[in-house]
């Protein structure tokens, strides 16, 4: 039973789009370091940003200063400044970030080739809003050591395959804080999860890397099912532009 293992019959989904076409043109490459704030709640104008490395944390403040966790964005999926606006989302990098921007490029101009970006735009806002409702699922259903295994084995999946080859699991530059507010927990309820998880032999999350002791057991225990997660495999390819 590996990562594309489903527990049920759900059917598999797949989107007939390429992010490596040259029909991407005209992005600029930009580098953020750890802890800049990309996109806020008052950015102005439009601009799309494909990640290319590194990981982003989108949250929401609320009124009485504690923060949520909406998403985590990694290598391949696509940030936008008019959602964060219209979401009230900050969007900051956790780790040193690469990625590619586009401004305005929502349509093309008289006498171009169409771009498939708009068509990208929508799939990738759908596969987000999936994992949104999944992470809702959580919250409301499943108790603190299932949401806190759904969700390593969700990152896994998006982490794709490991630099190290005799790793099964992934480098993870997540504080225990930040898992905490994307699940509702506090980070005492995490830690205390995180330590009955490697005592029980399944995971071990230390100095950055996330490792499966017993990833089958795992997956078995909280029940989950790889298929709301379209369009990623253990192989991340790159947007070619």
């Amino acid at each position: 039973m590996g990562l594309g293992h489903h527990l049920d019959s759900r059917p598999e989904l797949s989107f007939d789009y390429q992010k490596g076409s040259a029909k991407l043109t005209g992005a600029v490459l930009r580098n953020y370091a750890a802890g800049t704030i990309i996109f806020d709640p008052e950015c102005e104008g439009s601009r799309i940003l494909f990640i290319n490395g590194g990981w982003v944390v989108s949250s929401k403040t609320m009124a009485n200063g504690t923060r949520i966790v909406t998403d985590f964005s990694l290598h391949g999926d696509v940030l936008s400044s008019a959602s964060a606006s219209i979401a009230q989302e900050t969007v900051q990098a956790i780790s040193n970030v690469k990625c590619y921007e586009f401004v305005g490029h929502l349509s093309a101009k008289a006498g171009e080739t169409p771009s498939q970006l708009p068509l990208i735009m929508t799939i990738e806002m759908m596969k987000r809003h999936a994992r949104i409702v999944e992470r809702l699922a959580s919250i409301g259903r499943r108790d603190a050591f299932g949401r806190t295994g759904h969700l390593l084995l969700e990152l896994a999946v998006r982490a794709g395959a490991a630099s190290r080859p005799d790793l099964d699991g992934f480098e993870c530059p997540l504080k225990q804080s930040e898992i905490g507010d994307a699940l509702g927990l506090s980070t005492v309820h995490v830690n205390r999860v995180l330590k009955e998880m490697r005592l029980a032999g399944l995971v071990s999350f230390r100095n950055g890397i996330v490792e499966f002791l017993n990833r089958r057991k795992l997956i078995e225990l909280v029940e989950f099912d790889s298929s709301y997660l379209v369009g990623h495999s253990s192989e991340n390819v790159p947007y070619a532009v």
